[in-house]
């Protein structure tokens, strides 16, 4: 069985981290994968595997004819390819219908359901749907009408971190978060000062007007806002707790690397992951935007010198990347019989 793993590109995102996750997990297991960018030169890149084999597109013109052929050219060497995003199936989907093709076309959907566009309707409704939370597959039956039995639930989840987190004896926190308006990292900020606690927020512009909000917002206050290349993992033993505050997330990412490092957090309850972590640790969430509860909380997490420990364990027991390789593996035998 040969796979060929589909993305617009390897900027750093949570679909983009779970992209270069999972073919590397496919690669280190030795399934035959392939990567198929639509664009290349991007942070995530130097993560993957020298073993995979990486097709660029080099993409300019999404309608060209020529372009069209080369990515179908591309998908026909495998069984398998799977398009991460819908914008990405769309287009993948476009080249097999105006080239034909017997590979196998399945959408792994990183968004938040909503009514379904001209890109999931008609001859573009995806015959195999994999959704990272239950609302989403439920969405892909009940709206898109795609079939029980090629409709799967693939949760996220990521590699461990080796290394035990050893607590800072500051107070100051950690935000792993890219700088665009759902993210919430107003609310972050605002609390933060209210507390005269510290706050580092990690993480790439893609709104430059928000950036400049947020910058206005940080300036003469113990916030700093890190828009480089870090590797956020080696930062962990800086801080006692992290925060996450977006409102609307399918997954997030971040609580389960926030998990498998065993660092503690406080984050509203959205997303798939959140649901699940919140069933065995409820202290870590927070319900609604009210600054005392969440002032009252970050000092109960804090003290519990249990957490560390409690985390290191769930992840172990629901989220481990050999679970994950497994589910996928099954997915994939479910759609090349």
């Amino acid at each position: 069985m040969r796979v060929l793993q589909v993305i617009d590109r390897l900027a750093v995102g949570g679909a983009e981290k779970v992209f270069t996750f999972l073919s590397n997990l496919l690669s280190d297991n030795n399934i035959k994968t392939g990567i198929l960018l639509f664009n290349t030169g991007y942070p995530l890149e130097k993560e993957l595997n020298d073993s995979i084999t990486i097709h660029d597109l080099n993409r300019g013109n999404k309608y060209n004819l020529v372009t069209l052929h080369k990515a179908h050219k591309f998908c026909s060497n495998y069984d398998i390819v799977h398009a991460h995003l819908r914008h990405v199936y769309t287009y993948i989907r476009l080249a097999q219908m105006i080239f034909g093709g017997k590979y196998k076309v399945i959408l792994h959907d990183h968004a938040a359901i909503n009514t379904p566009s001209f890109r999931l309707t008609g001859k573009f409704k995806p015959t195999y749907y994999i959704g990272v939370n239950k609302e989403q597959t439920d969405w892909a039956k009940s709206t898109l009408n795609i079939k029980g039995n090629n409709t799967f639930l693939l949760e996220n989840t990521v590699s461990r971190v080796s290394d035990k987190h050893v607590p800072s004896d500051t107070d100051r926190l950690m935000m792993v978060a890219n700088i665009r308006r759902v993210k919430n990292i107003e609310y972050a900020i605002g609390l933060c000062k209210q507390l005269n606690i510290g706050l580092t927020i990690y993480g790439h512009v893609i709104d430059q007007d928000y950036y400049e909000e947020l910058l206005g917002l940080a300036a003469d206050t113990n916030i700093i806002i890190n828009t480089g290349d870090v590797d956020v993992r080696s930062e962990y033993n800086k801080y006692s707790l992290a925060i996450h505050c977006s409102p609307k997330e399918t997954g997030p990412l971040v609580l389960l690397e926030y998990l498998s490092a065993g660092i503690p957090f406080i984050a509203y309850k959205t997303g798939s992951a959140a649901e699940a972590i919140a069933k065995e640790l409820p202290i870590l969430f927070m319900e609604k935007f009210d600054t005392d509860e969440w002032s009252t909380r970050i000092k109960e997490i804090t003290a519990d010198n249990t957490l560390y420990e409690k985390m290191r364990a769930l992840y172990q027991k629901s989220f481990t990347p050999q679970q994950y390789l497994e589910n996928c593996l099954e997915i994939y035998k479910s759609v090349h019989s």
